[in-house]
């Protein structure tokens, strides 16, 4: 079964339950797991120090989630998976190493979503965000 079937086996297990949180995060974990396993084999072996209990693919799933459920903060976003997916990720580290590890896959998640986006079928309809940013603050004038 090539990597493509493997992923649209995941993805057909949301169509046929309830899409609540935790059977969401079950499926991004398994498509996570395989494609961080297929592109990535030895990065955890490769890594100094002793192995870590919570898997990068577990990290990465995590950061996925948290920005698909639209959770900027950092704190917010762990007590939310602390408090609600604390049985499906139960050796997730503290909060500031988590942190720390989410920031360092940067390259590692940006590598993952290219691969997904050959995956899917091109279309002419695109997804755009819509959340401003600032280009600048507006800063108080001091008193004269």
């Amino acid at each position: 079964m090539d990597l493509q079937d493997t992923i649209e086996k995941y993805v057909m297990q949301l169509k046929n339950e309830n899409r609540t949180l935790k059977t969401v995060a079950k499926v991004c974990r398994q498509i996570m797991a395989t494609l961080y396993d297929t592109y990535f084999p030895d990065a955890e072996a490769l890594r100094p120090g002793p192995k870590s209990l919570c898997p990068d693919s577990d990290i990465l799933t995590i950061s996925w989630l948290l920005e698909l459920i639209g959770k900027d903060s950092e704190c917010a976003g762990y007590k939310l998976i602390t408090s609600e997916l604390s049985d499906l990720f139960p050796f997730l580290p503290e909060r500031s190493r988590f942190n720390r590890r989410r920031r360092n896959l940067c390259h590692a998640s940006e590598k993952l979503r290219q691969v997904l986006i050959h995956f899917l079928p091109d279309d002419e309809r695109f997804i755009v965000d819509s959340f401003p940013i600032p280009l600048c603050d507006f800063k108080r004038v001091p008193s004269s």
